[in-house]
């Protein structure tokens, strides 16, 4: 019997990973990063062991860890889908689309995003309006759209501010707010402050 050890197979060669491959496997970690950790223990070292890349992959990509959250969070790029199933009324659409954003920013965690706001630059804020406008947009749009078609609105066009405002005004309430956001509040949202505004601006 020989006495030589057998020589070890070479690990196969790595791979470079396509971009989108790459960023999604950064953002899972991210979010793994987050749940784990919170906010405050999210670092380009655990993200990027978890990513298996390198920090300087990440430091290329974001400013501040910060950024790096922002861009890991699925709730900002949350749209209706095909599977959505619409009601008949405009109060009822709103409430059905904005439980569902509540609910998966909920999971994100009140305290982590005041923590990341705490952090952000110009830069940052400027991102963060612009998603929630986008995120307004494809949820409160379609919603409009159907409750004109229904007779719900006027045939006057609803300033753009005013149209997504409700998106505003549930963040707002969800995060800086002593109290949590509940199915309660999010109906007075809507039957004191933004169905009364469309439905008159609309007519």
């Amino acid at each position: 019997m020989s006495n030589r050890r057998k020589a070890a197979t070479p690990p196969p060669p790595k791979t470079r990973r396509r971009d989108d491959e790459l960023m999604a496997a950064i953002r899972e970690a991210t979010r793994a990063e987050l749940a784990d950790f919170g906010y405050g223990g999210v670092t380009y070292e655990g993200v990027a062991r978890r990513a298996q890349t390198g920090k300087p992959v990440i430091y290329r990509r974001y400013p501040s860890r910060a950024h790096m959250v922002i861009d890991a969070l699925p709730t900002l790029r949350w749209q209706p889908d095909d599977g959505l199933v619409w009601t008949q009324s405009l109060r009822e659409d709103l409430l059905l689309l904005f439980s569902t954003v509540v609910e998966v920013l909920s999971g994100f965690g009140v305290d982590n995003y005041r923590r990341l706001i705490a952090e952000a630059d110009a830069d940052l804020f400027s991102t963060l309006d612009a998603q929630v406008i986008s995120l307004a947009e494809r949820t409160v749009y379609p919603a409009l759209e159907r409750a004109r078609a229904r007779g719900e609105l006027g045939p006057r066009e609803i300033p753009h501010r005013a149209a997504i405002s409700i998106g505003v005004l549930v963040r707002n309430e969800m995060f800086f707010s002593l109290t949590p956001l509940d199915a309660t509040t999010l109906a007075e949202i809507l039957d004191h402050v933004y169905l009364p505004l469309v439905q008159t601006l609309s007519r």
